[in-house]
């Protein structure tokens, strides 16, 4: 984090505190930095565990500073806001299981891209974040003997939805409407634009939010979190593990698998040969 913060004027407040109290507004189960602000000020505790003196905490708009520097994009979102009305909703699964694919040769595509060459490392938007995720939790983690050997590392990788809103919300920029044209095919802006419909196959029904992948350390007690990865819901999981690899080995040059746990949706030759390799 020191190079965000600049070298000369006044002193900024300590960014590993300002983390630290961040952490704790989530264990308290606060969702709101202007709410958690008025906390810390009234409660002395959270002040010492967050590392500051009591009457001495750090306003609104230094919290949003910095968890603004954690995010390099201008922008909050990945994608841009501005996307065409989707009527259509993805293809349902059967009951219990997984939508099928509806990209079929996109993994044959991916995962040969990787067997013909190792991905070369690349900015992404998530560097800040995962940084501190790795050296402050996983490889604290590895010290400790929780994880197990990452030389032979043993990893179970799954997928599992993360609902955001009961529907896509977007408002309309253009003026059909006023024209007396109610479904247009125009661009519209959209709230959450990197969130889209996928199906939970666990509640058998559609959702709309997020499909968070995560690689989890199967020879921990706790299968302690090793890489998780967010992508719109309607991603498939075998997608989803082909992108987190080529991620995975970016973040962890130096770690090699001796074996990997997956479930059916997974259950592909490409998978086979890929590892074998």
């Amino acid at each position: 984090m020191n190079r965000k913060y600049a070298t000369r004027g006044i002193q900024a407040t300590d960014p590993s505190n300002l983390l630290r109290a961040y952490l704790l507004m989530l264990q308290v189960g606060r969702t709101s930095i202007t709410a958690w602000f008025d906390d810390l000020r009234r409660v002395p505790l959270y002040a010492i565990i967050s590392g500051f003196e009591p009457g001495h905490t750090p306003g609104v708009g230094t919290f949003y500073d910095f968890v603004a520097r954690l995010w390099p994009l201008t922008s909050s979102h990945i994608s841009g806001q501005l996307k065409p009305k989707r009527n259509k909703k993805p293809v349902k699964g059967k009951k219990g299981e997984k939508a099928p694919t509806t990209t079929p040769k996109k993994i044959e595509r991916l995962v040969n891209r990787l067997l013909l060459r190792r991905p070369t490392p690349r900015p992404l938007s998530t560097d800040i974040l995962m940084s501190l995720f790795r050296e402050q939790f996983v490889e604290v983690s590895v010290r400790l003997g929780l994880i197990g050997d990452v030389s032979a590392l043993s990893v179970a990788g799954d997928g599992t939805p993360i609902r955001t809103a009961a529907f896509p919300r977007s408002k309309r920029i253009c003026s059909c409407l006023a024209q007396g044209i109610p479904d247009c095919t125009c661009n519209r802006l959209y709230s959450q634009p990197d969130c889209n419909v996928g199906w939970d196959s666990h509640r058998n029904c559609h959702d709309f939010g997020y499909h968070l992948y995560m690689f989890t350390a199967s020879d921990s007690h706790a299968d302690l979190p090793l890489y998780p990865r967010l992508g719109p819901a309607s991603r498939h999981d075998s997608v989803s593990l082909v992108v987190s690899i080529k991620e995975f080995e970016q973040y962890y040059p130096n770690w090699h698998w001796k074996r990997i746990l997956l479930d059916a949706a997974h259950d592909a030759m490409l998978f086979y040969r890929y590892f074998e390799s």
